[in-house]
């Protein structure tokens, strides 16, 4: 009897064993990375691995970032993706050198747990100040810039309290949240672990893994403790659209596009039928124009890109010795610089990237304005004015006219000099019913 309830009691323990083990080696992590610009893409990203852990029925989802900023639309939609998440979210602000900067700071202060690496920082959150028009001008009038400061106003009183909200939400520091919108405070992971901001610093994945095991975080459903010890990484990775998107939506990419797309119709047009200029250009600069319709964009800053193009194009009509080259080249600039300065966005186009490629315009424009004016000083080699300074024979004796034999053909001739048949000849002006004046060469 005692053998029998030693054997089943073996049989229990071996079977509980069994599935403790199964259940530890079902257990998932789902890993995204986000490093770059906050947008449609990311967006996009981030819902897809939230729902591929709910399905998975992952522990939690673990998100890499790294940002300068973005897209105010996009972020407000990752935020409330991330407060009403099923699956627990965990930011970590990775690895070394990376910065959780402007929509980063909202996106990290929602999270259910939020961690950095060492060597990392947070903060400067302040919303972009520009006029209501989305000119980003220079007011010139007194109701203009009350106008500007009503709308600045409106802007940054609505990023403080929307990101108050969400500290109070999380139980973080709503203080510094508001200190870094409102004065664009930046902390190190230090000072940031320091004034609760965040829950730990992690110097690699593998320890931040096994410090949020055992941790209890607030989800729609009621509490839930986190048990992620052994549990597998799954990383996802970006779908091809996803990219794509997350590409057209980088402000120097969009840009650059609109750039060569204009520089190829240029050369395309001052070189007709080369066909590849042409077509490559339409295709990026329809590439830009979708990066438009992406990114919110300011219609000044277009209007002047549009107006330089104009110019590009007057300029192969309309004989200006550089004067509209150089006006298209001064719009081009002011317009790339205006072109995303909006404030539903906090990047903008690299000043690098504009100057490099005003630079390739202007060296494109140097080029032909060279070529123009040394075809414009060379010699006509075609055509009747291509005879001039050609020699030939006379055929004849021209004493006041006479037959001249040149390229191959005859011409009637004349001279102020007496020429005999046989001597050679040098044209010196070409008159009208196909006769040539001539001297001796």
């Amino acid at each position: 009897m005692r053998k029998k309830i030693f054997v089943l009691v073996s049989v229990f323990v071996f079977l509980f064993l069994s599935l403790n083990s199964r259940s530890d080696s079902d257990k998932k992590i789902i890993l995204i990375e986000i490093d770059g610009t906050i947008n449609p893409a990311t967006l996009d990203y981030i819902r897809t691995g939230i729902e591929h852990a709910e399905k998975n029925s992952a522990e939690a989802l673990i998100i890499l970032l790294d940002t300068p900023g973005g897209l105010l639309t996009s972020t407000k939609e990752i935020v409330k993706l991330i407060l009403n998440s099923p699956v627990p979210v965990v930011i970590y602000v990775s690895p070394s050198g990376a910065t959780a900067t402007s929509a980063g700071v909202f996106i990290t202060l929602s999270a259910h747990i939020a961690a950095m690496a060492e060597g990392t920082s947070i903060g400067a959150a302040h919303p972009v100040m520009i006029s209501p028009g989305g000119g980003g001008g220079q007011g010139d009038t007194d109701k203009e810039d009350s106008e500007r400061e009503k709308f600045s106003e409106k802007v940054e009183n609505f990023a403080s309290s929307f990101i108050e909200s969400i500290a109070q939400k999380r139980k973080r520091n709503a203080k510094w949240a508001i200190e870094a919108v409102r004065n664009s405070a930046s902390i190190t992971e230090t000072e940031a672990l320091n004034k609760n901001v965040i829950d730990l610093i992690s110097p690699d994945l593998t320890e931040l893994i096994s410090k949020i095991n055992g941790r209890q975080v607030d989800i729609p459903s009621g509490k839930k403790v986190l048990n992620t010890k052994g549990a597998l990484v799954e990383r996802l990775d970006m779908s091809a659209k996803q990219r794509l998107i997350d590409t057209l939506s980088t402000p120097d990419i969009a840009f650059l596009l609109m750039s060569l797309g204009s520089l190829g119709l240029l050369i395309e047009f001052y070189n007709p039928g080369l066909i590849f200029p042409g077509v490559a250009g339409a295709i990026c600069l329809l590439l830009g124009l979708v990066s438009l319709q992406i990114l919110p964009f300011n219609y000044a800053g277009l209007a002047l890109l549009l107006l330089s193009i104009i110019l590009f194009f007057s300029e192969i009509y309309v004989t200006s010795y550089g004067l509209l080259s150089i006006g298209g080249i001064t719009s081009f600039i002011l317009g790339a610089l205006l072109l995303f300065d909006t404030p539903e966005s906090d990047v903008r186009v690299g000043f690098s990237v504009v100057i490099g490629a005003a630079s390739a315009i202007g060296l494109f424009f140097l080029y032909v304005g060279y070529y123009l004016l040394k075809a414009q000083r060379s010699r006509v080699a075609v055509g009747f004015e291509g005879l001039l300074g050609e020699e030939g024979v006379a055929t004849t004796s021209v004493e006041r006219y006479g037959k001249i034999f040149i390229h191959g053909e005859y011409w009637d001739a004349e001279s102020d000099e007496t020429i005999d048949k046989g001597d050679k000849v040098k044209v010196i002006e070409v008159k009208g019913n196909f006769k040539l004046k001539v001297k001796k060469a």
